[in-house]
């Protein structure tokens, strides 16, 4: 059992580096730094009433690149970050894609009537 175990986390070419706490615990960790950067910027700009909407969730993408990130800022194999690259640009891809969809939607909208 330990040798198949060991011969398929061999197969791994992108670790993640987390501790026991898991996807859930940086899904925790990654929320609260949201809340407290959306906190700082409601008091630089000033507001007062001191309610901010809740941040968004994070998505899967930044949860996995930050998981295999170390300590030192740096992936934790080459591999790993050949893929970070090939899902943030794809990601980037689905945006703007997305973007020119309601864009031209929109002006069908506008000038159609």
């Amino acid at each position: 059992m330990r040798k198949k175990a060991q011969a398929i986390q061999k197969q791994n070419i992108a670790p993640h580096v987390l501790s026991r706490g898991g996807y859930d615990y940086l899904k925790q960790k990654l929320l609260a730094e949201k809340t407290k950067k959306k906190l700082e910027e409601a008091a630089q700009s000033g507001r007062v009433d001191g309610i901010i909407d809740p941040p968004s969730p994070v998505r899967r993408h930044v949860k996995w690149k930050v998981a295999r990130t170390k300590k030192t800022g740096e992936m934790t194999t080459e591999a790993a970050k050949e893929i970070a690259k090939k899902i943030v640009s794809h990601f980037q891809l689905t945006i703007t894609i997305i973007f020119q969809y309601f864009v031209n939607a929109m002006y069908h909208c506008v000038f159609s009537v």
